[in-house]
């Protein structure tokens, strides 16, 4: 190692951080373009595609953060000032998808609640009923 120009290891770890940096930074800007999509396709009650959308956003999660624990030093700043950036519009989207999600949960329980009574309704009727018709104000003949 007393071989070695402490000008080089420098320039080297530089060069090692640039490499390791893009790559990082990049894996951040393809989840928020993920986020994104997801919170356009929860404002457009596309729910299929939000969960399709939803599972490569799991996985590029979990490439984060093998890359975050691979990373033996500090980013420098620049980047975490970028990384930081994306986090706040990550979470800002996120928060926006959850809600919409409860919206949709809140509607899908009133559709469901609407069905029970309708249920509830038509089996009361089909008790008075010859059992012929199950609508009710049907004139029997």
């Amino acid at each position: 190692m007393s071989g070695i120009n402490p000008l080089y290891m420098s320039i080297s770890f530089r060069i090692a951080m640039m490499d390791a940096c893009p790559s990082l930074l990049a894996h951040y800007q393809q989840i928020l373009v993920l986020s994104e999509n997801m919170l356009l396709m929860a404002r457009q009650s596309e729910w299929d595609t939000l969960v399709y959308i939803e599972e490569k956003y799991v996985h590029a999660v979990a490439k984060i953060s093998e890359l975050n624990a691979s990373q033996e030093n500090s980013l420098p700043v620049v980047i975490q000032d970028k990384i930081a950036l994306m986090l706040r519009q990550l979470l800002k989207n996120e928060t926006e998808v959850n809600e919409l999600l409860q919206a949709r949960l809140n509607q899908l329980r009133d559709l469901i609640g609407q069905s029970n009574r309708q249920q509830t309704v038509n089996s009361t009727y089909h008790k008075f009923s010859d059992h012929a018709s199950m609508l009710p104000g049907e004139i029997k003949k």
